[in-house]
């Protein structure tokens, strides 16, 4: 027999959704039309530029909800961790919030202008354990031409058919190895706790791994990963390098997804083992690279079954 909440809770979840949605648009209204020093996510402020739809996701939490909870989850105070491709410094501020006064951030943003937002959002927030740096990863000591884009977070190396419309200028940038800087930074296995690196370089993905080979060896810590195929494909590279790669030093790979659940339909973080990223990856999509240090360990609790 049908009970009364199995004909209830289709009824209830139609009902949440425009509830939900009302919610998050009222939320927008304040914005205003200036960039305003805003406190995002009860945890720390940034400069918001209501016209910049990636701020406004920032403000509204919208802006990859997996890896906020990833880095909440996996991140634990006194660690180190690593943002590459730093951008505004979303993800920096809140792997600092993670990591606490005891650990330290190394992040990484080639692209002047986000470098200077970065900077005034980490400073207004008295963050004193991170540490900038200006330059491309890649998997020397050089320097490259670097496309600037209109929209900031789509500079890159490489831009691919989507970014190429909006590329403002190029410019030269240094490059790096991660692998000189973290030995540079005096971060050593037996002190420090290298757990989490975050690489979203938009096409250099391949030649930021082949820069901190000794950095995973030594380390070997959990990755997130951004799979873009388009911009993959324009610096030459595919996604079968990248597997490869991570494969030869015993990572396991996760795709980074979500599920609902619950009577209102919330979405919970889940992680699904992938077998080829080249078959089940779609073509922008984030992966998390797990070692089998990590996997000993297990995964953090919060994350215990969580696979979709």
């Amino acid at each position: 027999m049908t009970s009364l909440v199995d004909v209830s809770l289709p009824v209830l979840r139609r009902c949440a959704r425009p509830i939900l949605w009302s919610y998050r648009t009222l939320r927008a209204v304040p914005a205003g039309r200036v960039p305003q020093w805003r406190f995002v996510g009860g945890k720390f402020y940034m400069k918001i530029d209501p016209n910049d739809p990636m701020d406004r996701a920032f403000r509204l939490g919208s802006y990859e909800p997996q890896l906020v909870g990833l880095i909440a989850a996996i991140v634990r105070p006194g660690d180190v961790c690593l943002d590459v491709g730093a951008q505004k410094g979303f993800m920096t501020l809140h792997m600092a919030k993670a990591a606490g006064p005891g650990g330290r951030v190394i992040a990484f943003e080639p692209d002047p202008r986000a470098m200077e937002a970065l900077e005034s959002n980490l400073h207004r927030n008295g963050l004193e354990r991170v540490s900038l740096y200006a330059c491309a990863l890649a998997d020397c000591e050089a320097r490259c031409q670097f496309a600037l884009s209109r929209q900031l977070g789509w500079s890159s190396r490489f831009p691919n058919d989507l970014a190429k419309p909006v590329v403002a200028t190029t410019i030269s940038v240094r490059t790096r190895r991660l692998d000189d800087i973290v030995a540079e930074m005096g971060v050593e296995p037996r002190t420090d706790c290298l757990s989490f690196i975050k690489i979203d370089a938009e096409g250099s993905e391949p030649l930021v791994l082949q820069g901190a080979q000794e950095t995973l060896r030594r380390f070997q810590p959990t990755l997130h990963i951004e799979i873009n195929r388009g911009s993959l494909n324009a610096g030459g590279f595919s996604v079968e390098s990248v597997e490869g790669f991570l494969r030869s030093r015993d990572y396991d790979l996760y795709a980074i997804r979500s599920r609902r659940t619950g009577a209102l339909q919330q979405r919970r973080l889940c992680l699904t083992p992938v077998a080829s990223l080249a078959s089940e990856i779609g073509d922008c999509e984030d992966v998390l690279a797990v070692n089998a240090p990590a996997r000993s360990r297990g995964l953090p609790a919060s994350l215990q079954g969580r696979r979709c």
